[in-house]
């Protein structure tokens, strides 16, 4: 029984996970048919996440409320057809809002597939084994987005990325009726102002990271929005979210983990699909094959987490993946960025941020009552989403100005091909024409890589930050119960 329930959850999350990154290697073929400019660029990619973000908390606590499976299949829908906008939006105006409605029909899918876990799984042992299998899925999703891409454009276009997913859809609608338990629905009140609240904070926090910079005024009101959220619910007999779910041991650092294994899996893995394309020349296909290193390692840290988490608890599995991936990541920094020493990099992270992300979800799902299971799966995904969101324009925005640093254009380079160039490496590669064309894709490569180098960088002090925080928390927690 266990498996057909996995493969119903699976298929949805799997898509859902999949058209965050699947324009990674298609979007050198989406600038050459739509010509967005270089914000337009990163919005198309960044939008998804981050509308997807501030509505997983509502979407979650709605089907604790009025029925998980009913959210779900709900959610399927709107996904199904918003993917059809996308495949068929004739400019990128359009486009983006079509990504802006498919994240509002993943925003109620992630939570509701992660607290069914809950109620399916009672047993923690099972629910173990489920959980990393879902998480493999979301994580392998991820990184197989670019490959799925690199094979669909390669034979039909970069439409073809989005019209896989209403087939799949419509399957899973058909399974999740047949095979899925009907909720009952939650006795509690569902607090839409509460929801508003929330969703309000997170978008405007998100808004202010965003590609086109909110500033300042939008992080403040995202956290007085939050700071309102937080006050109605220590005050409400029926919080929309538990707060003391937060107080519970390892709750913070998993959250935090999410953030960090997501931002980076996502922001990192646009600009190495980017980099794989213009720099080394392959094609998107061949491109995305390397990335399946991390789908292979990601993988098998999902296959193996449910065992080290018996032995060991997630404390110690989580501070080891943080460990293993900044010390993966530590290669690239370096300028380990030829084939052999990528692909090292990208199997030691895969599986790094597999064993972190699991033992993330594993804490905040048992940490939750069975009745606020939606809750805490909410903020499980918002921790995804919005990791997803942030490390497209964070990582983006921080290689952007990298490149732009370094980009050095040949003597005599018209104007309108050099303000393209400077736009980024796929825009200078459609335009390389003439006899300075060999010294503008050089300098571009050259910019890229830098971009790519320090980027990587980054991310490896985050890990290895992250990794020395937890390690000195669970010293300093077993001192205290020593004593």
């Amino acid at each position: 029984m266990s498996r057909p329930l996995l493969a119903v959850l699976g298929a949805g999350l799997f898509l859902v996970a999949v058209d965050a990154t699947v324009l990674h290697v298609a979007l050198p073929d989406l600038v050459r048919d739509l010509r967005p400019g270089a914000a337009a660029q990163v919005w198309i990619v960044a939008v998804y996440p981050l509308t997807a973000a501030p509505l997983l908390l509502p979407s979650g606590t709605l089907g604790d409320r009025f029925g998980r499976r009913r959210v779900l299949v709900t959610g399927y829908a709107v996904f199904g057809a918003a993917s059809l906008g996308c495949a068929f939006a004739p400019n990128v105006a359009a486009l983006i809002a079509a990504r802006a409605v498919l994240g509002c029909g993943g925003a109620m899918i992630m939570p509701v597939t992660m607290s069914l876990l809950r109620e399916l799984f009672p047993d923690r042992r099972r629910r173990r084994t489920a959980i990393a299998v879902c998480s493999g899925i979301a994580g392998t999703g991820s990184v197989f987005g670019p490959v799925l891409g690199g094979v669909l454009v390669e034979a039909w276009g970069w439409r073809a990325t989005f019209l896989v997913n209403p087939p799949v859809i419509l399957a899973a609608v058909v399974a999740a009726l047949r095979r899925l338990p009907r909720s009952p629905p939650g006795r509690g009140h569902w607090d839409a102002l509460s929801a508003v609240l929330a969703a309000g904070g997170v978008l405007g926090i998100a808004f202010a990271a965003g590609p086109s910079g909110g500033g300042l005024g939008a992080g403040v009101a995202g956290c007085v929005l939050l700071g309102l959220f937080v006050r109605r619910q220590r005050s409400s007999p029926s919080p929309l979210l538990d707060l003391a779910l937060f107080r519970r041991p390892g709750v913070p650092g998993a959250v935090g983990g999410v953030l960090l294994v997501m931002s980076t899996l996502v922001g990192l893995g646009l600009l190495l699909a980017q980099y794989l394309q213009v720099v080394l020349g392959l094609s998107p296909t061949a491109a995305a094959a390397r990335l399946l290193l991390v789908l292979g390692a990601s993988a098998v840290g999902s296959v193996t987490a449910p065992a080290l988490l018996g032995r060991f608890g997630n404390s110690v599995v989580r501070t080891s993946g943080f460990a293993v991936a900044g010390g993966s990541l530590a290669v690239p920094a370096a300028g380990g960025l030829t084939s052999w020493w990528l692909g090292a990099a990208l199997i030691g992270s895969g599986f790094g941020m597999a064993l972190a992300l699991t033992s993330s979800t594993d804490t905040l799902l048992t940490a939750a009552a069975p009745d606020r299971a939606g809750g805490a799966a909410a903020v499980e995904k918002t921790g995804y989403e919005l990791g997803a969101g942030l490390g497209t324009t964070a990582f983006g925005s921080l290689a952007a100005a990298v490149y732009a640093r370094h980009l050095v254009l040949p003597a005599g380079t018209p104007d309108a091909a050099a303000r393209l160039a400077e736009a980024g490496p796929a825009q200078a590669q459609a335009v390389a024409r003439g006899p300075a064309a060999d010294a503008l894709l050089a300098a571009a490569r050259s910019a890229c890589t830098a971009g790519v180098q320090v980027s990587a960088g980054v991310a490896c002090g985050l890990f290895i930050l992250a990794a020395a925080v937890a390690a000195l928390r669970r010293a300093g927690s077993e001192t205290s119960h020593a004593v």
